[in-house]
This record gives structure tokens, C-alpha cells and sequence, in this order.
């Protein structure tokens, strides 16, 4: 009766039947009485109502009959400790049992174990159950005839890695970093001969989700390789995922080289996920101009069977503009067509700034008229690389011409423009000319900027124009602009050297360098080991 109203969840009848036992005592002179029984069955209802405010009551009147508990009094004492949120005092009672002289039963263990896991503690757990072990195959534990204790104490070894998985998950999901304890974790396990299932390694590899996550779930998956005939697909693409996302690039390229060596097949998700990991890297190579790695990048896509796209052919090309790499860059864009990728304008423009950075004007023109001649309409981008080729060959006319196709088709010339060609006047020793494309651009309403003045300055510094590049120097920083060390340098070099008569007081004290990139803004490159590629 007492266990049936315990599972109904209904204490009061259930202590009635108490109290109506107790009035039978005196009734009866002690015949009928609550014995031991009738008390471990109220302490179990007691558990299964979750009435723990009863526990007292009910404790204090067992003492009071003198009703000795037993152990299966000591192990629901232990539940109603869990169910409390009181674990300390579950593992208290796991000690009480043995130091009253009784046998802790399996219940007791595996009651014990559970309390680690209520406070997510597995180290603690794992060193409970070594502790037990040990006992157990010195034949301390497991003398009594009524369990079957070969078979519980397998049991308790499930029960064991049961838990430290899900401590681990516990604390995978938690919002600090406790990764070097699931490492520690995991080393314990190993020493102690317990290793959880591949369904929990890769269980555990779906709560790795941030980026110092990474550590562990490239232990785990190592585990499985190397202890497992086979694993999840989709366990693979989260791992390439995350590795992508902790930007460790070469470890996610390990894993993808994995599906293809050793399998499961990579499907879309495998491909498109190593693809954006490659245009991340493409796209650091492209912003730094590391021409070499953006080449060696493609190299090693051609190699695992990834067809790179337009996109990443740009960003090599892109790369090998910024490096001035002329002959890289040719190479790249033959590739290119070799492999059945249409060049874009991006394409052209990138190719068409590579060939006038090294001086190959009659290339850069060829190309040019090949990129009509097939249709890829030019741009901004690639008008004002034509006026910068057309500028260094001196053709203004054509400089000209190209400024007005470029109005009538509604593309307007930007700061940009000019400064390009401004620049190649600067860099041909053509200070006059550039003066004067100084001033058709403010004819045009086109404000110039810091690198306007600054690369004027120094070709009139250059071409013996001193006076006139110290006026412009003095118009810039009457504009607010903040020119370069370099553009006050040129001015005062220039001064000296044709002895012009000009207040150089008046230019101001000379301009701090600009910074360089931190050590910490270096290429992504860098970020991890690379291997050979």
C-alpha cells in the first residue's frame, strides 16, 4: 500500500498507514508494528513523491522504534540525497555504510557513481571506479552469494564510461573552455583501460563547436580512425567545419585527404566546405599578394581532385598583380583557359595590372584587344589600368581618347583614375605632364586625395621643380590632407639641391612614418604549421 500511494505521488495516505501501524503497536503490545520494511518502503515513497520535507519525520520516528536501517535503507537515503541536488551527502552515506560494519551493494556503487555525475565531476568518477576495481579483483568486494557480481561489475565499467562521456558533453557545452579537462579526461580513461564507443566519440565531436574546440575534436577523431574500421560522413563534414573555423586549414585539408584515402566517399557538403576553406586562404593570398601560395593553393586543389572556379583563379591572378609577378601571372591565366574556366573582367583586370606593373605595355595592349575582341566588357578598373599602360608609353592622346569612351559610356573617371595616371607620369620622369593631368582633373570636379599630391610632388621634385612642389605640399596640408614622410623628404631634398629660396619653416615639422602591419596582422597564412605543399 505504502509503495503503491509513493508511486501515485500521494505522501499523506502513505504516512497514515505509518501513524495507523504505530497506534497498532500500543494496541496490540507490539504485535503488529512499522518494522524495517514498512520504513524503506516510506522512504521510497517519500523518493518518488519528491515530499523530501517528510525525511526527518520519517528518519526520527525509525530511531525512535530502533529500527536499525539496512542497506537498502542507506541506498534510497543516497537517492533522496540526488534527487535534492545534495550529491556531497549521497557519498557521506556511501561511507556511513562502511564504516557501520555493512556491504555496500551495487545499487550503492552505481548510486555513487551517479552522484560524480550530478556535479560533473569524471575525473572523480573514474577514480572511484579504479578504487572499486581494484578492491573488487582483490576480492574485497563481491563476497556474498546474492548478486551476481561478474556480471554487475561489468555493469558498473559501462556505467562508468557512460557517465564520463556525458561529463565530457557537459562540459563541451558549457560557455568556458574546459577542453584540457576533457583532454585530461580522455588520458585518464586511457590508463584506466576504459574507452568509450565510437558512437560517443562522434557524439562528442558534435559538441565541439567553438573554436577552441579544436584541440579535442581532432583527438577524438584521430581515436577513431585509429581504433574504428569506420566513421560518420557527417561527423567528417563537421569536423572540416570546425577546423575551418578554429582556422586550422591544414588540419581540415588532413581530414578531407582522409575521405579520399581511406573513405567514406566525400559528398557536395565535403566538397563545398574544403572549397571555402581553400578560397579563405585564396583570399588572404590575394589580399597580401602572396603570389607563391596562392599558385601552390590551386597546385594542391588540381591534386585532391577540387576544380578550382573563376573565383579562385582570380584571387591567384590578383595576387600576382600585387607582387608585380608579370610571367606568374601569363602562366596562371593560360592554366586558366587550359582548364575550361571563362576569364571574367576581374580576370583581365588582374592580368592587365600585372603586365604594366612590369613594363610590358605592347603585352598588356594585346591582351586588351583580346578581351574586347571576345566580349568581356572593361570597367573602371580596367579603363584606368589602360590610361596607366597608355600614360607610360607617353600617349597622351590616347590617355585622352580613353577618358572621353570611358564618359560616354557613363563610366566616370574617379580620384583613382587620375592618380594612376599621374603616377606613371611620376614614374617616367614626366613632372609637367602630370601637372597638367593635376589640373584637368580639377577642371573635371574630381578632388584629389593624399596619393594625388604626394606622387605629384615627387615627380616635380624629381623633374627640378622645387618651388612648385613646395606650394603643392603647403595646398595639401591647407586641405587637411596628411601626405606621407616620403612627400615631405622630396620637397626638402628638392629645395636643396636647386637652391630654391622657400621657407621651409612653414611646411611644418616633418611627418611621422606611417606604420607598417603588426606582427599580429601577418599573413593567415602563418597562423599554424604548414606543411609541404
Amino acid at each position: 500500500m505504502i509503495r503503491g500511494f509513493g508511486k501515485d505521488k500521494r505522501i499523506d495516505p502513505a504516512l497514515a498507514v505509518m501513524e495507523w501501524l504505530k497506534r497498532k503497536k500500543e494496541e496490540t503490545n507490539g504485535v503488529i508494528y512499522p518494522n524495517l520494511f514498512i520504513y524503506n518502503s516510506l522512504l521510497g515513497a517519500i523518493k518518488q513523491s519528491e515530499q523530501f520535507g517528510e525525511l526527518d519525520r520519517v528518519t526520527d520516528y525509525m530511531a525512535g522504534d530502533g529500527v536499525v536501517p539496512n542497506v537498502v535503507t542507506y541506498n534510497t537515503l543516497m537517492a533522496i540525497y540526488l534527487e535534492q541536488g545534495r550529491p556531497i551527502e549521497a557519498l557521506n552515506v556511501l561511507e556511513e555504510i562502511q564504516r557501520v560494519g555493512l556491504v555496500p551493494s551495487v545499487v550503492s556503487y552505481s548510486t555513487a557513481l551517479l552522484a560524480y555525475r550530478r556535479m560533473e565531476d569524471g575525473i572523480g568518477a573514474l577514480r572511484f571506479f579504479t578504487d572499486f576495481r581494484e578492491k573488487y579483483l582483490r576480492g574485497e568486494i563481491g563476497k556474498d552469494d546474492d548478486e551476481d557480481w561478474e556480471k554487475e561489475f561489468v555493469k558498473l565499467e559501462n556505467f562508468t564510461v557512460r557517465i564520463c562521456y556525458q561529463v565530457m558533453r557537459r562540459w563541451l557545452v558549457k560557455q568556458e573552455n574546459l577542453s584540457q579537462k576533457v583532454m585530461k579526461l580522455l588520458s585518464d580513461m586511457d590508463r584506466a583501460g576504459l574507452q568509450p564507443g565510437r558512437a560517443e566519440y562522434e557524439r562528442l565531436i558534435w559538441a565541439c563547436t567553438r573554436e577552441d574546440h579544436y584541440i579535442v575534436a581532432k583527438e577524438l577523431y584521430t581515436r577513431i580512425r585509429e581504433r574504428h574500421l569506420e566513421i560518420s560522413l557527417s561527423v567528417c563534414n563537421h569536423l572540416i567545419w570546425l577546423m575551418g573555423k578554429a582556422k586550422r586549414w591544414w588540419a581540415a585539408l588532413e581530414i578531407y585527404e582522409d575521405l579520399l584515402d581511406k573513405g567514406p566517399k566525400p559528398n557536395n557538403m565535403s566538397y563545398e566546405l574544403i572549397m571555402s576553406h581553400f578560397n579563405i586562404l585564396l583570399t588572404a593570398a590575394r589580399r597580401k599578394g602572396i603570389w607563391r601560395w596562392g599558385v601552390r593553393l590551386i597546385d594542391k586543389m588540381e591534386d585532391k581532385g577540387l576544380k578550382p572556379g573563376s573565383r579562385e583563379w582570380n584571387a591567384v591572378l590578383v595576387a600576382c598583380s600585387k607582387a608585380s609577378e608579370a610571367s606568374t601571372a601569363i602562366q596562371i591565366f593560360k592554366r586558366m583557359i587550359e582548364k575550361g574556366e571563362k576569364p571574367t573582367i576581374i580576370s583581365y583586370g588582374a592580368l592587365l595590372s600585372a603586365l604594366e606593373k612590369g613594363k610590358l605595355y605592347d603585352e598588356a595592349l594585346k591582351v586588351w584587344d583580346h578581351m574586347i575582341k571576345v566580349g568581356v566588357e572593361p570597367n573602371l578598373y580596367a579603363y584606368t589600368i589602360l590610361a596607366s599602360i597608355l600614360t607610360g608609353q607617353g600617349k597622351f592622346k590616347m590617355v585622352d581618347a580613353v577618358i572621353k569612351e570611358m564618359s560616354s559610356l557613363g563610366i566616370d573617371p574617379t580620384v583613382v583614375t587620375y592618380n594612376a595616371i599621374i603616377s606613371g607620369c611620376a614614374r617616367n620622369g614626366m613632372g609637367s605632364a602630370a601637372y597638367e593631368w593635376f589640373h584637368r582633373m580639377k577642371v573635371q570636379n574630381v578632388p584629389p586625395n593624399e596619393v594625388t599630391y604626394e606622387m605629384l610632388i615627387e615627380a616635380l621634385a624629381r623633374d627640378g621643380k622645387p618651388r612648385l612642389a613646395y606650394e603643392l605640399y603647403l595646398r595639401a596640408h591647407n586641405e587637411g590632407l596628411n601626405l606621407s614622410t616620403k612627400a615631405y623628404d622630396a620637397v626638402v631634398r628638392s629645395s636643396q639641391a636647386y637652391g630654391a629660396t622657400v621657407d621651409m619653416s612653414v611646411l611644418g615639422p616633418r611627418p611621422p612614418k606611417k606604420q607598417k602591419l603588426q606582427a599580429s596582422e601577418k599573413s593567415i597564412l602563418s597562423s599554424e604549421r604548414k606543411p609541404a605543399l
